[in-house]
């Protein structure tokens, strides 16, 4: 049985598909079947990884008709496309099945979960196995985490990954902080994952972080191993 792993965040602008994208190219080289999933049909994942999605045929019309909509974007990963229409509270259990049927077809289902509320969105941390969650290291981030941990899906919670760090004395203090917040919790604090041009770079080029042999990708190559080693032994 497959495990569902949701990247959630409130805010924009934390790095969520990127995070969501290379975590799920990371797992299929590692030759676990894996399904990326976005929770919204701006397809922002599909996008860094070189696709594109043009048809009015998603997610929406795989649970109600079990229609063929997955994408083959790399070997071993899949991609389900959303469409534009919205998802009505009526498809509830249709939803919670369809993941279900999913689970047993794949390792894992990576689910880049948008910052907006939606139908989909609250059933997806309904059912989501493990919930990953990327921050910058500023004020309005680190108190929206502390807040996200007292909902109920923060029990869900096993990672809390900085992203697009920028090593300052201010942002240093606020990771010493949070590690001192999460010791003993039970949830992991990574290592920060750096601001970099490459990780730009590979998203014009629709690569992850995997499909380079830039000498800075060795130390994003590292984190992202980190953070994929949490959750194949979590």
């Amino acid at each position: 049985m497959g495990k569902i792993i949701t990247i959630k965040n409130n805010k924009g602008g934390v790095g969520k598909s990127t995070l969501s994208k290379n975590i799920a190219h990371g797992l299929a080289m590692l030759n676990y079947k894996v399904a990326l999933i976005t929770s919204d049909a701006q397809n922002d994942s599909l996008i860094l990884l070189g696709g594109w999605f043009d048809s009015n045929k998603g997610f929406k019309s795989f649970i109600q008709t079990n229609e063929e909509v997955r994408i083959k974007i790399r070997e071993n990963l899949d991609y389900f496309p959303i469409e534009t229409d919205i998802f009505g509270i009526n498809l509830k259990n249709k939803i919670i099945s369809s993941f279900e049927n999913l689970k047993n077809t794949y390792d894992y289902i990576i689910i880049d979960c948008a910052p907006v509320f939606n139908v989909l969105n609250d059933i997806v941390l309904e059912i989501t196995d493990e919930i990953i969650v990327p921050i910058k290291l500023d004020k309005l981030s680190t108190a929206g985490i502390t807040r996200l941990l007292e909902k109920a899906e923060g029990k869900k919670i096993t990672q809390i990954v900085p992203n697009l760090f920028r090593k300052t004395k201010i942002s240093t203090e606020y990771y010493n902080n949070l590690k001192n917040f999460f010791e003993d919790t039970g949830v992991v604090l990574t290592t920060p994952i750096p601001e970099t041009v490459l990780e730009e770079q590979l998203s014009e080029k629709g690569k992850s972080i995997w499909e380079t042999n830039a000498k800075k990708a060795e130390e994003l190559q590292g984190i992202y191993g980190e953070i994929i080693g949490g959750i194949i032994n979590g």
